[in-house]
């Protein structure tokens, strides 16, 4: 089996079904490419290269002797060609030299020449990537030399040709292809034939080629005869002339126009009536703001007044006199995060709960908020996952300085009343006492009471209901200070 005949194999198949797909696609597009981007010139008819590849050798086959197997090895060249003016066609004139090829085994001898070659190619002549295939003849001076051998020789020598020009720039190009190189030599052993795959990249560069003249002008139409106005419709008013007379210079004539009064600028329908799309009052071409929402108020120009200046337009403002500054809602009212009733721009309390009563600056004269604390039974000691919450009302009695909290303790039903009661004292004092040393909240302002079993939250029949019972409730009752 010959040596990298595989490979090569796959490299000729998908050549020749690049260039395929290739030309096919171009074939359809070549039409549309034309009609879009014209060529900076005609075409560049003179082109020079190198090139340099890879050579994969078949086996040297003597006459009457046998196969020698032959390395791999590389090849240059160089060429000079010219593309024929129907542009499908180019000739070329080539130098090639093809590296010593050593002999597989022992490896003491070579083959080597130096080639020149007439190439004749058919390429696609569009666009960038143009496939092209062809071949050539020539002749050959080789050498088969190593040890004491030394024989040259000069012969034929023919070659395939197929690949792929890519466009880089319109006077630089590159190649990607491949050939096969057929000749003749002669050997010790008789004459033999070679044959080479060659895997070649090459760089060109085009030149000679002339910018497209342009087409001359093309000569000026012929004055059009002076005409009377002709085609007047039936239902204009017409001058002396018989031309129309259109008194609010509207573009429809006197007697057509519906609304023979349109101030002056307005844009018009068919009917000479003025056209009002955002249906504010002011006409189109005359309205300084064309998409006014439908509703507002709107000026002289068309503009949506705004008499509070809070961004939502007189008209659809459903609260007019929204105080400067204040930040409105879609509908221009004022926004209340806290539904205290004081506005955001003017509540210097923000956060006030919603059940709080407020004075006119938004803070609180009188609220209630309730804090739960749960125990274990017979507990009064204050479970860890309580203490954020407790840090949450500190924080808010911080903010508020009027606020006052009433502490209530209470229990389940185990056990004597009067120990609940007890019980529920201790528990109410322990929250109390969290308050004072932890969040430093002022004692004056804290109370606790007890109330026992009095005040179940749930029922003392089961477990679940009696854990609900075991627990503390903060009430914050804010009194407005006075002094």
């Amino acid at each position: 089996m010959k040596r990298v005949s595989y490979p090569f194999v796959v490299v000729v198949f998908s050549i020749v079904t690049i260039f395929l797909l290739t030309f096919s696609t171009f074939m359809s597009s070549a039409e549309t490419i034309n009609a879009t981007k014209e060529s900076p010139v005609i075409y560049d008819p003179y082109y020079v290269g190198i090139f340099g590849g890879f050579v994969a050798p078949d086996e040297l086959k003597v006459d009457n002797g046998p196969s020698i197997k032959l390395n791999n090895s590389w090849a240059a060249g160089a060429k000079a060609g010219y593309i024929f003016p129907v542009r499908w066609l180019a000739a070329e004139l080539e130098y090639m030299y093809l590296h010593d090829q050593d002999v597989y085994e022992p490896g003491t001898e070579y083959y080597k020449s130096n080639n020149l070659m007439v190439n004749l190619l058919l390429r696609y002549p569009e666009g960038m990537i143009r496939p092209y295939i062809g071949a050539g003849a020539g002749w050959s001076m080789g050498e088969i030399a190593g040890g004491s051998l030394d024989e040259s020789f000069n012969n034929y020598a023919v070659q395939g040709i197929a690949g792929i020009n890519l466009e880089i720039i319109p006077s630089l190009s590159i190649d990607f292809g491949y050939r096969y190189f057929f000749t003749e030599c002669k050997t010790p052993g008789g004459d033999a034939t070679l044959g080479d795959h060659i895997l070649s990249v090459g760089l060109n560069y085009h030149f000679g080629g002339v910018k497209p003249v342009p087409p001359p002008p093309p000569p000026p139409p012929e004055p059009a005869p002076v005409k009377k106005c002709q085609n007047v419709p039936e239902c204009c008013i017409v001058d002396a002339d018989g031309c129309p007379t259109d008194s609010d210079k509207d573009g429809v004539c006197d007697g057509c126009d519906k609304c023979p009064d349109t101030p002056a600028g307005c844009v018009v329908d068919e009917n000479g009536c003025p056209v009002d799309s955002d249906k504010d009052g002011v006409c189109d071409g005359r309205d300084k703001c064309p998409d006014t929402p439908l509703g507002c108020i709107v000026d002289e120009n068309g503009c949506p007044k705004d008499s509070d200046k809070d961004g939502v337009c007189d008209g659809l403002d459903k609260c007019p006199n929204t105080p400067l500054g204040c930040a409105v809602d879609e509908n221009g009212c004022p926004v209340d995060s806290d539904k205290d009733g004081v506005p955001d721009c003017l509540d210097k309390c923000p956060d006030t709960p919603e059940v709080a009563k407020v004075d006119k600056n938004g803070c609180p004269i009188t609220a209630v908020i309730t804090l739960m604390v749960q125990f274990n039974y017979k507990k009064w000691d204050i479970k860890s996952e309580y203490y954020g919450e407790i840090k949450k009302l500190a924080d808010f009695m911080k903010k508020h300085p009027n606020l006052n909290a009433t502490i209530e303790g209470h229990t389940c039903n185990i056990a004597s009343a009067q120990y609940n009661l007890g019980l529920s004292k201790k528990r109410a004092e322990s929250i109390k006492k969290a308050l004072i040393e932890n969040e430093d909240i002022d004692p004056k302002r804290l109370k606790s009471v007890g109330y026992g079993l009095t005040k179940p939250i749930a029922g003392n029949d089961t477990e679940e209901g009696r854990i609900k019972n075991r627990r503390v409730e903060v009430h914050l009752e804010a009194q407005e200070l006075r002094k």
